[in-house]
């Protein structure tokens, strides 16, 4: 018989802990090498042999393009993928192939065959993600026990310290790729969560790419070269500026030395620039821990928190230890390892029964815990006996409904957000039946946004072959549930016949802009009411020439268009920097004198970085719709802070639309955009019309 363990699939770095037979303690399985954490990469070697790990980091970074890394960020993406040796690799594929190698090895330096795991993700991961990550366990031939948000994980193992004293805890999960914050209630005998919040596109990685920015610059202005044309360089880097920040968690500074055609640079790297160049990151940690607090009911401060534990590689940085000291007022708690607490925790729960009991009596035992400065410190014996986890939901579970006037599509909330789970409600519809039998199609939304197309479309359930009954209405009374892996669960039964109706998933259709319709006539409304346009140009080096006059010629013609006594309309352009060139006006004669003047790199400089952090502020004075349109022709440094500043946006009732020319990335563009099928891909020769189209239907 075989053993139970825990894995923690992390972006950058992975682990797997059992439950030691002779000791009874949670323990982390090394690696090969003897590590406690695996690198998160895998790749396919020249002899078409699969490599993961170490191995395959190796030739990561001698610039080998048959390898894959941080594929957990799109998990959940059907439409993504990367390709090795020939073949295109789903981020389930890749997760797949980590984890059978992450169990062999475990096999094999610990001398036990593993019957089953428990596989950690992000509390923050929807539906299509978690579910994408019970697939890939599946692939790899494991018997995915469940899986288990890691913040809870590392809860769960802090609070089984033996203490009988109740505290109020927040997790803080900076991992390489992603960030979780989970707020819980830990006594004597159980574990509470009360909430968790977070962003799956934020982590170390995101850190390392701000200190590459950093080193570029530095060099352009020593040298006037541009790094970013060099993939190899930019791969190089990466790994320096990676370097880098590991080295100030224990020094003042860091020196980074780059070489590169003949010409040498040699820059410092101190704690107080590294704060700078990364601050808005903190910030945004900072942000989502606000968020966090506001939907906790009831509503908590800083002040209601007895302490907060790190978890994640990431929170060695020295920065987020002060972050926590000044919000809180105290240091972070100790007793628990940052690399290896998410796998002891799951391996813990791998070895519990549904009732929370374990056999025999467990311990996390006194083994070594990382410190602040990237040293080690004895770790406090942890005793587990019976607790129990309560865990919350992390999106609210909504559906798509006629309002009661039947003027609009809603969101009709189902199970709300920081819901403990397991999580049911059931809800009942009727519906006409013909005597060929019926069919109810049901969408659900993971979030609390009352426009269906401000939440993510969780899925397309379809009940068919529902019986005829007399006078050919029949009332379907439909269950909704989060099972104990936070994945939605669907059922229904005819109430007149007590029949369990048969239901299948289809694929999200790509035009949902139906739902911005009337119900009463199915036809769509314009998706934009009169109010403020942003129109946001790429002013970088590749937009010399005829790019930047078309895109001049397609500005004033959407201007044209639209009725300037309904719609204020300003201009603004980005490149190294972003420039407010024309607040939003009403005065066309002004308007159009700001884009004729437009200029390759005039004040913005010649890169490419996100202007959509500055919308906000400048669109606060303006009542009524708010929308920005994007025009770019490449791929943009830092697309995960991009991505983040235009959900922000969203959030904030800022609709943005991203067309794209040249060498633009269309999946990206649509990453940034809420108005899905406004956005994309065009050419130069039709950027008029792909103007005119979004022109014609806000007006």
């Amino acid at each position: 018989m075989g053993i139970a363990v825990g894995i923690d699939l992390g972006t950058t770095y992975s682990a797997v802990a059992r439950i030691n037979p002779q000791t009874g303690r949670a323990e982390v399985i090394p690696n090969v090498e003897g590590g406690a954490v695996t690198p998160s990469v895998v790749g396919i070697a020249p002899d078409g042999r699969i490599l993961f790990g170490t191995e395959a980091k190796e030739q990561q970074e001698l610039g080998d393009t048959n390898t894959a890394a941080f594929f957990k960020r799109y998990m959940g993406q059907s439409d993504y993928t990367i390709r090795m040796a020939g073949r295109d690799y789903t981020p389930i594929d890749l997760s797949g192939m980590l984890l059978q190698g992450l169990v062999r090895q475990a096999e094999q330096v610990g001398g036990e065959k593993i019957d089953g795991a428990y596989i950690t993700v992000p509390a923050y991961f929807r539906n299509s993600e978690r579910e994408a990550t019970i697939e890939a366990g599946r692939r790899a031939g494991i018997n995915v026990l469940g899986i288990l948000n890691e913040p809870t994980a590392a809860a769960f193992a802090y609070g089984l310290n033996g203490k009988n004293t109740h505290q109020k805890v927040l997790i803080y999960d900076l991992g390489g790729g992603t960030f979780d914050v989970t707020l819980a209630e830990v006594d004597g005998d159980s574990i509470r969560v009360l909430g968790s919040d977070g962003s799956h596109i934020l982590g170390g990685k995101d850190w390392d790419d701000a200190v590459a920015r950093w080193i570029i610059e530095q060099f352009s202005d020593e040298f006037d070269i541009d790094l970013t044309d060099n993939d190899e360089e930019l791969a190089r880097l990466t790994v320096m500026a990676e370097s880098a920040k590991k080295r100030l968690t224990k020094a003042p500074s860091a020196t980074i030395t780059v070489n590169f055609e003949g010409h040498r640079g040699k820059y410092v790297l101190d704690r107080e620039t590294f704060d700078d160049v990364t601050s808005f990151m903190l910030q945004e940690t900072s942000d989502i821990v606000d968020r966090l607090f506001a939907s906790v009911k009831p509503r908590v401060t800083w002040a209601d928190v007895d302490g907060a534990i790190l978890v994640g590689g990431s929170t060695r940085m020295l920065q987020v230890h002060d972050y926590i000291t000044r919000m809180s007022g105290k240091p972070p708690l100790g007793g628990v390892n940052v690399d290896e607490a998410v796998a002891l925790g799951a391996a813990i729960r791998a070895n519990q029964d549904a009732a929370g009991h374990a056999s025999p009596m467990l311990t996390i035992g006194a083994g070594r815990r990382a410190t602040t400065g990237g040293g080690t410190a004895a770790a406090p014996q942890m005793l587990i006996g019976g607790k129990r986890i309560s865990d919350a939901t992390s999106h609210a579970l909504g559906m798509i409904l006629e309002s009661t006037d039947r003027s609009r599509y809603v969101n009709g909330v189902l199970i709300p957000k920081n819901s403990p789970i397991p999580a049911e409600n059931t809800r009942s519809a009727e519906l006409r039946v013909p005597r060929s039998g019926g069919e109810l199609e049901v969408y659900l939304l993971q979030g609390a946004e009352t426009r269906p197309l401000d939440n993510e479309v969780a899925g397309k359930y379809v009940f068919s072959d529902i019986p005829y009954v007399q006078g050919g209405r029949t009332i379907i009374n439909v269950s909704y549930r989060y099972d104990e892996n936070g994945v939605i669960q669907v059922s229904a039964v005819q109430q007149e016949t007590g029949r369990q109706l048969v239901m299948h998933r289809e694929p999200i259709p790509e035009d949902m802009s139906w739902t911005d319709g009337s119900p009463a006539d199915n036809q769509p409304e314009s998706v934009a009411e009169p109010g403020t346009v942003y129109l946001l140009i790429d002013l970088s080096g590749s937009m010399s020439g005829r790019p930047l006059q078309e895109a001049i010629k397609a500005a004033n013609d959407f201007v044209s268009q639209l009725d300037l006594s309904t719609f204020a309309i300003g201009v603004g352009g980005f490149g190294s920097k972003f420039v407010n060139f024309c607040s939003p006006t009403h005065d066309e004669r002004a308007l159009r004198d700001c884009i004729d003047r437009l200029e390759v790199g005039r004040k913005t400089g010649y890169g490419t970085e996100s202007p959509l952090g500055h919308m906000p502020p400048l669109l606060s004075e303006f009542d009524g719709a708010k929308l920005i349109i994007i025009l770019t022709d490449g791929s943009w440094f830092n697309a995960g802070a991009a991505v983040s500043e235009a959900q922000r946006c969203n959030d904030m009732g800022i609709d943005t639309i991203g067309i794209g020319i040249g060498e633009a990335d269309e999946k990206f563009l649509k990453r940034i955009s809420s108005i899905q099928d406004l956005s994309g891909l065009t050419d130069l020769s039709h950027l008029s019309e792909s103007f005119s189209k979004i022109a014609r239907a806000i007006s």
